[in-house]
């Protein structure tokens, strides 16, 4: 129980809730080789030591510390570019290996054998396309030590049947390793690309395009971690269509929801840059502006308001008048964002017994 916690804590090492899952895989797939690494390396070398093939168990044992070096690097260094300089010592520390085994022979002549390892580690490590790289590379290497003139490169021999196939079968195995990982990427790309866009959907009012309350919460969080660094206020407006029940009654849900629509986009074009308008629910929206005084939005409010009481809204023909009424309210060191929004609804109803298509500050409330 207790080795199976630690094997679990160690191919665990690195990986963090900050880095995505393809992230994380890869890093528990480098633990994990590492230590397979290490720990076949190391018990090679020592029974090469006991037949008393002191220079195959040296080879060996060195490559059991390189294997062990890889993972600690990432480790220690982090980051990407920890991952990426432990990948490509463990790559070329296997295929160091497997070059070494080629022109000695291992044991029995089986050591070519082990090269079948190196397309898929390569492909997983590099991707499709270096992995593609990596591995042509490494049977170009291969090809060179067997069929060197009279195998000088070799401290063994093998038959030209032997060669070839293993040319062959090597590369079989690359196509296949290859095909599978590029079936893998654009699957993970897929899968990616649809929960980007559910996630999207999930934060987006799917009618005005707008941000929905979800969406616009994470905006506002990080404008309040701002204005507390800052310490200048922002401002939230409440905006309502007025008699917006009377426009469906009148004519239809769907002509309600193209007004709706050219709304989203009037209060869009007229906001800033750093501003946000999102739909806070049926024909009300919610304005965000940083760094802003009440004053200041005040104006901006009006503006908007006049802006849409000069849209030309037709429908079968006939024009109609879309107004919206507007409740402000800042968000300071005294006053919360739940305060502030409470304090603008009331600021908005406030406005709507006024008259409708007017703009409220929360500080007229007590007028």
């Amino acid at each position: 129980m207790m080795f199976s916690k630690g094997i679990t804590k160690f191919i665990a090492q690195g990986c963090s809730d900050h880095l995505d899952e393809e992230t994380n895989r890869k890093v528990r797939v480098i633990n994990l080789f590492a230590l397979v690494g290490v720990c076949l390396t190391l018990v090679l070398g020592l029974r090469a030591i006991v037949d008393g093939n002191v220079p195959l168990a040296l080879i060996l044992l060195v490559a059991t510390a390189l294997f062990g070096a890889s993972q600690r690097i990432h480790v220690k260094v982090g980051g990407t570019m920890g991952r990426v300089l432990s990948m490509n010592l463990l790559l070329t520390c296997l295929m160091g290996l497997m070059a070494v085994l080629v022109v000695t022979g291992g044991n029995g002549n089986t050591g070519p054998l082990w090269i079948y390892i190196v397309p898929p580690v390569a492909m997983f490590f590099g991707g499709f396309r270096r992995g593609l790289q990596s591995n042509f590379g490494f049977i170009l290497l291969i090809a060179l030590l067997l069929f060197f003139p009279d195998e000088r490169l070799l401290l063994t021999s093998y038959s030209v049947e032997l060669k070839t196939r293993l040319i062959y079968s090597f590369l079989t195995v690359t196509f296949l390793s290859a095909f599978y990982e590029y079936s893998r990427q654009k699957t993970f790309e897929t899968v990616q690309q649809l929960s980007e866009r559910f996630e999207q959907q999930a934060r987006q009012d799917p009618l005005t395009r707008l941000p929905n309350r979800r969406g616009v919460q994470q905006y506002i969080d990080y404008e309040l971690t701002r204005m507390a660094r800052s310490g200048r206020p922002m401002t939230v407006i409440l905006a309502d269509v007025d008699r917006f029940k009377a426009i469906n009654d009148t004519y239809g849900h769907d002509n309600g929801d193209q007004i709706l629509m050219r709304i989203a986009q009037t209060f869009r074009a007229r906001i800033r840059r750093q501003d946000i308008v999102a739909r806070w629910g049926g024909e009300e929206f919610l304005f965000v502006l940083p760094e802003t005084p009440e004053s200041n939005a005040m104006i901006l409010a009006n503006d908007i308001r006049e802006a849409l009481a000069q849209l030309p809204v037709n429908i079968d023909g006939e024009r109609i008048e879309v107004t919206a009424s507007f409740g402000v309210c800042e968000v300071n060191a005294d006053v919360t964002l739940n305060r502030a929004l409470s304090l603008a609804d009331k600021a908005l109803y406030r406005a709507k017994d006024k008259g409708r298509n007017r703009v409220c500050a929360a500080s007229q409330l007590d007028d």
